[in-house]
């Protein structure tokens, strides 16, 4: 099973502070949270630390799972030896290595502890008096949450390194004049000379990308296709259709109706496998649209196309703003993508 990173909650958080020992770099909001699998330091937090210490980061090859069942590949792994002190008595220490996934994902806290580095510490938390105890070998060490609200966070977080704002800003790039209002964003971290070359090779292929849905023509079936490696044992699972928020169902229904009239989708009976789609927000705000195929994934071998990428530095996304190149799904098999939908 794959760590869950879990949901924020909406009461108070138990909050506090650490230090790396290594470097004497004090962390601030670290959100002790029971319901975590997996420690999780946000790429924010990761980037403020000295470059001896993010020397340390390596490859990561296991996806984190979140509660709407989606997956996320953290950009890597890096160990710390945190430290945690007593709020009153400064004698009252006590540090432990943590294996910190380091994701790429907005968030107000800077990381999350987890419940493998709390039974390692052997850490009580109480959210009804916001505080956490552990052990050391002077005694029972005491940390209060801290008191400081997300606004008091978010300005201290802005002070320190440039806003989300203005890091997105320097990383926009048009690459198509046509469609000066497509912008395409690049990783901030890439050195200038990568991104010159990067926005060189994008200009020059304006045409390789779909700039609109129309244009997903999709690669023909005669150079590439996707099978899927049937089982003619297995029931076919039909999902039962889910509900959906009013203002949801619209923006879904004028996405499935651009996909119908660029020939992606078309309108099917009588399926086999039939899930539902799921509505994800991206961080500009703006929705993504997906469907449900974990029962399908269940009942399939991995893609090993996908999988071969595990374990490569460099991956590529570039979809060229919201299209992708399509791979048809072959004739045979394309009855049990079917979903749901108004």
């Amino acid at each position: 099973m794959f760590p869950a990173i879990a949901k924020e909650p909406s009461d108070a958080p138990i909050t506090i502070k650490g230090r790396v020992k290594s470097c004497g770099y004090i962390i601030k909001r670290l959100h002790v949270d029971t319901d975590c699998g997996a420690d999780i330091m946000y790429e924010h937090c990761f980037r403020l630390l000295p470059g001896a210490v993010r020397a340390k980061l390596v490859a990561h090859n296991t996806a984190l799972s979140g509660f709407s069942r989606e997956s996320a590949w953290p950009i890597g792994i890096i160990q710390l030896e945190l430290e945690l002190v007593d709020d009153d008595n400064m004698e009252l220490v006590r540090s432990t290595t943590v294996e910190f996934s380091v994701v790429r994902s907005y968030s107000k806290y800077n990381t999350l502890l987890g419940r493998t580095t709390l039974q390692k510490l052997a850490a009580i938390p109480s959210t009804i008096h916001g505080l956490i105890k552990f052990p050391t070998p002077l005694g029972i060490a005491t940390i209060r949450s801290e008191k400081q609200d997300a606004s008091v966070a978010a300005v201290e977080q802005a002070e320190q390194q440039p806003s989300e704002a203005e890091q997105i800003r320097s990383c926009m790039i048009i690459a198509n004049p046509r469609h000066p209002e497509q912008k395409i964003k690049i990783d901030g971290g890439l050195s200038d000379e990568t991104k010159f070359k990067l926005r060189n090779i994008l200009a020059s292929n304006t045409d390789f990308f779909a700039w609109k849905k129309g244009d997903m023509t999709g690669v023909p079936r005669e150079i590439s296709e996707h099978k899927l490696n049937a089982n003619p044992s297995l029931m076919p699972v039909r999902q039962k259709k889910r509900g959906m928020a009013p203002k949801r169902s619209e923006w879904l229904e004028a996405e499935v109706d651009k996909l119908v009239k660029a020939n992606i989708l078309r309108e099917v009976r009588y399926q086999t496998w039939v899930a539902n789609p799921v509505l994800v927000k991206k961080p500009d705000g703006s929705w993504r649209m997906c469907v449900d195929f974990t029962d399908i994934n269940k009942a399939y071998p991995k893609d090993w196309k996908v999988e071969s990428l595990a374990g490569f530095r460099y991956k590529c996304f570039l979809d060229a703003y919201k299209g992708y190149h399509l791979i048809q799904m072959a004739a045979d098999d394309e009855d049990k993508t079917a979903f749901h939908t108004s």
